[in-house]
């Protein structure tokens, strides 16, 4: 991976520090949704309140996770990502902390979980802004997601421990463990951001602003409403063709192997070919995954539906980052996407409720595949000319690091 970079020995160094605190800034920013079904059970079990009253808890987590980016991104852009980022993991902490050790009140829970949305949103945005910054943010970004999902993961795998040691409330001290340990390596967002200041501020044209950020947005939005209508359900449509739930467990860490692969090979090719081939190609894939997905009759169909989902959404959200950063080196629209993603899956997956209420399971795969691409032939295009517009005016604000 170093060999790639083709720069400079000090160069390299600084990016593999980008690449391992951007990894942990992802993983960690998605621990509160990984995590959500386990904190689910932790709140029903341990703390014996209603599932109703749990769900209520997951909304509020994702929704101040997504209030909490658009409230940074003022601040995005100046040198302080490796501040807002630690920040942001001790509010964490401190939140995971009060759950653990706190009552059993229902409200006092909520506020707990707005709290932890919040911190998680900051560090979402931090980690977002930084990398948008450097010249070529695809590849740091492919990276990070293969990065976070091993952050992710290996935060899951401690849950059995935490459990057997703590009781039902375990899984809030996994959270809370692996954050202290890792919080120290997101100070390495902030290094050598002096190199943004000393460089001549980007000067917006709004009109051509606009004209880009707003078509990536309903794009991210529609791409998130496909996935949450499908992926939501994912385990349901598995059961309904009589899938052994060993293999649909074992689908998860096959699963993220692949996605890990796909974000390898997207670091490979970051910068050598037009960035819009592998969105449209993570994009398009995807969708077709939701097909088989959706339609599958099968163990063998329905399990290649689910690994090619990993493979090509680990591509999609990795380059619709990058493409943000395309439009803005500073951040703040991959931040606004990072946002809009998270309200809209969980808009998808309320959707997605509706129509197996309504129809059935296969019908989630051809919802899912028509929310992915029915934005593509207006969005691509303009998105595509306003990456045109902006490469200049990004070559004078972006650092030296990459």
């Amino acid at each position: 991976m170093v060999d790639n970079f083709n720069i400079s020995s000090s160069s390299t160094r600084d990016n593999i520090r980008l690449a391992v605190s951007a990894s942990i800034g992802s993983g960690i920013s998605h621990l509160g949704s990984t995590m959500m079904p386990f904190q689910t059970n932790s709140l029903i079990e341990g703390f014996h309140i209603s599932a109703s009253a749990a769900g209520m808890f997951g909304f509020f987590e994702i929704s101040s996770l997504s209030l909490a980016m658009l409230m940074v991104v003022p601040f995005l852009g100046a040198p302080i990502h490796g501040r807002l980022a630690f920040g942001g993991a001790l509010i964490v902490i401190a939140a995971q902390i009060m759950i653990y050790l706190g009552p059993s009140s229902v409200p006092y829970l909520w506020g707990c979980s707005i709290l932890s949305g919040c911190g998680f949103g900051v560090i979402f945005s931090a980690f977002i802004s930084r990398v948008s910054a450097i010249r070529n943010p695809d590849r740091i970004y492919s990276i990070s997601c293969g990065g976070g999902a091993v952050v992710t993961v290996s935060t899951v795998m401690t849950i059995p421990w935490t459990t057997a040691w703590l009781g039902q409330r375990g899984p809030f001290m996994s959270i809370i463990l692996v954050v202290a340990v890792l919080m120290p390596f997101l100070s390495f967002l902030g290094h050598k951001n002096n190199d943004i200041q000393k460089k001549k501020p980007l000067k917006i044209e709004w009109p051509g602003y606009v004209v880009g950020t707003i078509p990536i947005l309903i794009m991210w939005a529609g791409y998130s409403i496909g996935s949450g209508i499908v992926w939501s359900f994912v385990d349901g449509i598995g059961q309904s063709i009589h899938v052994k739930e060993s293999v649909i467990v074992l689908l998860s860490s096959a699963g993220i192997i692949a996605g890990f692969l796909s974000n390898v090979f997207g670091a490979v090719i970051a910068g050598h070919i037009n960035r819009r081939l592998p969105l449209l190609f993570g994009i398009i894939g995807t969708a077709l995954s939701f097909l088989l997905t959706g339609l599958a009759w099968n163990t063998v169909i329905y399990c290649f539906g689910i690994i090619s989902y990993w493979i090509f959404v680990m591509i999609a959200y990795a380059y619709l980052l990058g493409a943000a950063a395309g439009l803005d080196p500073t951040g703040k629209v991959g931040a606004m996407g990072g946002s809009c993603d998270r309200i809209a899956y969980a808009v998808g997956a309320l959707m997605g409720g509706f129509l197996v209420d309504v129809s059935s399971y296969s019908m989630l795969g051809i919802a899912g595949f028509i929310s992915c691409i029915m934005t593509l032939p207006v969005c691509m295009p303009l998105v595509s000319r306003a990456f045109h517009n902006h490469a200049v005016a990004r070559d004078q604000i972006a650092p030296t690091l990459n």
